[in-house]
């Protein structure tokens, strides 16, 4: 079992911290199709993987169907009935990703997960940290970014509406983060993805309308919402609903200094200071300190200063224009402004 063990801590890439825990992500039998895998230095087919591991076609097909459905191996033909259809190892990754989602994520104490929880965002900046730079250059990104754009509430309306297949999934940002209490099956997946998760057996189908009510109610409780603004052209994929606290784009985009550019921004916030009745509600919704209270105080409409309200100042090189302020003002005090 050391030896098995080695060879798959290596061949998955499992990260040290979570070493200790890889019989909790992953059983013996997984672990041999894996090294089988890295071994054989190319995809296999069910048959070969068979023969490379001395055992029944049947049995096989099991072990490799149960690895495809938690993302420990990948496969690079589709449907799984045809032959063609071959498999290779996914990654730790990957693997960390399904489990945080849909298994035993909590079962790790909370100290190491913070400390697998933050490579995982290391990892994650590493991958997209090139195409990002570019971006910030004025360069095309070399392949799509994750989360794209920030999108307000009627322009992911538009894309439910043009999707034929959509489903819902846990969001993997919150699952692994958890520094928020806001809800977690908020990830829509569109269209080819919404198939492409179906067929790996996860996600659960929504209708049209589901959708749409899904998406305002993550706005009512403060997730904005996030996808690629040129889904017309190349094609629907899927919609998140993202915080700052826990979601990586916005976690990334802060280390790396690409607000406005990824995710992109196409709104900033207008504030009408006329209108306003200080209710302080943008403030308490806003993820980025763009609405904040100054410490002064301002008479409302002509009461005593038994009632006076804490003063609202807004600051525009704040805004990421997600439009939850406009959202929810009461006094529609607040317009987003196309960039």
């Amino acid at each position: 079992m050391t030896d098995l063990y080695d060879a798959f801590i290596t061949a998955f890439g499992v990260w040290e911290a979570a070493r200790p825990y890889v019989h909790l992500m992953v059983a013996a039998d997984e672990m041999a199709l894996v090294v089988a895998l890295a071994a054989a230095g190319e995809p296999l087919t069910v048959g070969e993987i068979a023969g490379r591991l001395a055992l029944p076609p049947e049995t096989a097909a099991e072990l490799v169907q149960r690895c495809y459905a938690r993302h420990i191996v990948n496969r690079s033909v589709e449907p799984a009935e045809t032959d063609d259809a071959r498999y290779t190892a996914a990654d730790f990754y990957a693997r960390l990703d399904h489990f945080a989602k849909f298994e035993g994520w909590d079962d790790i104490p909370a100290a190491d997960r913070q400390i697998i929880e933050r490579s995982y965002l290391d990892q994650f900046i590493a991958r997209h940290r090139r195409n990002v730079a570019r971006k910030m250059a004025g360069l095309e990104a070399e392949n799509a970014l994750p989360n794209d754009t920030i999108l307000l509430l009627h322009e992911v309306a538009e894309m439910l509406d043009a999707a034929a297949d959509i489903i819902v999934q846990p969001c993997d940002c919150r699952r692994l983060a958890q520094q928020c209490d806001r809800p977690v099956e908020t990830c829509i997946w569109l269209d080819e993805g919404a198939r492409h998760a179906l067929a790996r057996g996860y996600g659960r189908r929504l209708s049209r309308e589901e959708a749409k009510e899904l998406v305002r109610q993550a706005d009512r409780q403060g997730l904005m919402h996030t996808a690629d603004s040129e889904w017309q052209t190349r094609g629907l994929h899927a919609i998140c609903n993202c915080c700052a606290c826990d979601c990586y784009p916005f976690r990334a985009a802060q280390e790396l200094g690409s607000k406005g550019v990824w995710p992109k921004s196409r709104y900033v916030a207008a504030h009408d200071r006329t209108r306003c009745t200080f209710c302080g509600l943008c403030v308490r919704r806003c993820h980025f300190d763009a609405f904040y209270h100054d410490g002064a105080t301002v008479e409302v409409n002509g009461k005593a200063k038994g009632n006076d309200k804490e003063n609202v100042q807004f600051d525009p090189e704040k805004c990421w224009g997600c439009g939850l302020c406009a959202n929810t003002c009461p006094a529609d005090a607040i317009t987003m402004v196309h960039l």
